[in-house]
């Protein structure tokens, strides 16, 4: 993948296809994505930062995810566990019930499993350089919203670096990706 990556030092790419192609095949062929995010999450009534550990694993063809709330301390050690479409909360060993508005991916508790999903599955809208970061825009329509994903990778690495996250138009979360580690089949 990173080859693919050098060869298009300019804002605007010149294969965006094979280039979107090569992540989706990265991230795919993934047994393991660690990540660690500071997410900055406006959701109309107020603005809130979390930083939030991500643990993706995948063994015979059966994938889990776990995320786990390090910061802010008043809310660290919540943990969701992610098989497929369930979700299941927990703090300490004790499930929590959870009101977890259908708003699929525009969440702080949900936004990297829907980002990890784009990236393996999804054709993007657009591709390009932004500095020495390769940009991917996703959209879909919701009944909520039409929302916008724009996804930034290192473009040596392929390592996710920053996402932000768009409904119609207005910016609603922002992750930063203080580390990002994919390990292969």
């Amino acid at each position: 993948m990173a080859a693919v990556f050098l060869l298009t030092g300019c804002s605007a790419v010149k294969n965006p296809e094979e280039i979107a192609a090569s992540v989706r095949d990265v991230y795919a062929a993934a047994s393991s994505i660690e990540t660690v995010a500071d997410i900055t999450s406006d959701l109309n009534e107020e603005t809130m930062t979390y930083q939030i550990g991500y643990d993706y694993e995948k063994k015979e063809g059966t994938a889990t995810a776990v995320m786990t709330v390090l910061a802010p301390e008043s809310i660290a050690g919540i943990q969701a566990e992610v098989t497929g479409e369930d979700v299941t909360f927990s703090y300490d060993g004790t499930e929590l019930e959870t009101a977890m508005p259908d708003r699929k991916g525009l969440t702080p508790a949900d936004v990297t499993t829907y980002l990890l999903y784009d990236l393996m599955n999804t054709v993007p809208e657009q591709v390009w350089m932004e500095g020495e970061l390769l940009a991917l825009r996703f959209e879909e329509v919701t009944d909520e919203c039409t929302a916008v994903k724009e996804v930034y990778l290192n473009a040596e690495t392929g390592a996710l670096s920053e996402a932000r996250i768009y409904c119609d138009g207005k910016q609603i979360m922002r992750c930063t990706f203080a580390s990002c580690t994919l390990n292969g089949k």
